[in-house]
C-alpha cells in the first residue's frame, strides 16, 4: 500500500476515533444540560426560611391588630438562606463545568460567588456540618482546576469522579434543605392560619360576612402555601434523579462506548426534562 493511501487510512480511523468520542460525550452532554436546567430551577423558588419568618411576624402583627413597625428578628432564616444559595451556586456551577467539558469547550464559570468563608453550625433549622463545608470547597477547587487550558474532554472522566463524592453530598443537602426544611416550615404555617381561621369562624362576635370573608382568605393563603410545597417537591424529585444519574456517570466514565450506558444517560436526561415541564406547569 502506497503512503498516499496509508496517510487516507490513518485519517479516515482518526476521524472515526474522533467522531466516535464526541458521539459518547453527547450522552454525558444531554445528561448535563438537562440536569443544569433542572437546578437552576432553584432561582425560580417563590419560597425561603426568611420569607416564612417574615410571614409568621406578619400574622402575629395581624392578630393583634397592631402596625408597629419594629423588625422581626429573622437573622438566622438569613443566614440559612445564604448557605443554601452558597450550596447551589457550587452545584450549578459544578454542572455548568459539567455541560462545557462535554461539549468540548472550556469551564467559565465565575467563582467570586463562591469565594465567602463557610463554616459549620446550626442556623435556625438548617444544620451545616463539616462534611457539606469540606464538599463545597472540593468542587469550588475542581471548577477552578477545569478551568486550565489543558482540562478539556480528555479530563472529563478525572473531573466527574473526583467530584462525585462532594457533588452528592451538596445535592443531598440542598434536597433536605429544601424539601424536608422548608417544607416542614410551610407545613408550620398552614398549622398556624388553620388555627386563626377556625378561631374566628367559632366567634359569635363576627358577622356571616366578616366569617365568609376570612374563610375566602384562608383558602386563598393555604393555595398559595401549597403550590410553593409542590414546587420544592418538584424540584427536590429532579435533584433525586440527577444525584442517581451522575453515580452512575461517574460508575460507569470508562464505559460510554457501551449501548447500555448511552441509554441510561439518555433516559436520565428524559426524565430531568420531564420534570422540568411539570415544574413549570405549576408554576403557570
Amino acid at each position: 500500500m502506497g503512503k498516499k493511501k496509508l496517510k487516507v487510512v490513518y485519517l479516515f480511523i482518526l476521524f472515526s476515533f474522533i467522531l466516535s468520542g464526541c458521539t459518547n460525550l453527547q450522552y454525558v452532554n444531554n445528561y448535563s444540560t438537562s440536569s443544569l436546567e433542572s437546578i437552576q430551577k432553584f432561582e425560580e423558588l417563590n419560597s425561603s426560611f426568611n420569607q416564612s419568618c417574615l410571614d409568621k411576624c406578619e400574622e402575629r402583627k395581624i392578630e393583634a391588630l397592631t402596625i408597629a413597625q419594629e423588625e422581626c428578628s429573622c437573622k438566622e432564616n438569613e443566614k440559612a438562606d445564604s448557605i443554601t444559595l452558597l450550596i447551589y451556586y457550587a452545584v450549578r456551577g459544578y454542572f455548568d463545568g459539567l455541560t462545557n467539558l462535554s461539549n468540548g469547550d472550556l469551564t467559565n464559570y465565575q467563582m467570586d460567588t463562591l469565594n465567602n468563608a463557610l463554616t459549620d453550625g446550626q442556623f435556625g433549622d438548617v444544620k451545616f456540618d463539616k462534611t457539606q463545608v469540606d464538599a463545597c470547597s472540593n468542587i469550588v477547587k475542581i471548577i477552578l482546576k477545569s478551568g486550565t487550558d489543558h482540562y478539556r474532554g480528555k479530563k472529563i472522566k478525572a473531573y466527574v469522579k473526583e467530584a462525585n463524592f462532594p457533588i452528592k453530598v451538596l445535592i443531598n443537602f440542598l434536597d433536605f434543605n429544601l424539601s424536608e426544611n422548608l417544607y416542614a416550615k410551610l407545613d408550620v404555617q398552614k398549622e398556624r392560619i388553620t388555627s386563626s381561621c377556625f378561631d374566628i369562624t367559632k366567634n359569635n362576635k363576627y358577622t356571616i360576612a366578616e366569617k365568609r370573608d376570612v374563610v375566602e382568605n384562608y383558602y386563598k393563603q393555604l393555595a398559595s402555601i401549597e403550590a410553593k410545597q409542590k414546587e420544592l417537591l418538584t424540584y427536590s424529585k429532579a435533584l433525586k434523579i440527577i444525584a442517581i444519574g451522575h453515580q452512575n456517570l461517574s460508575d460507569n466514565i470508562d464505559k460510554l462506548k457501551e449501548d447500555d450506558i448511552k441509554q441510561e444517560l439518555t433516559q436520565y436526561a428524559s426524565k430531568i426534562k420531564d420534570i422540568i415541564a411539570e415544574y413549570n406547569k405549576i408554576k403557570h
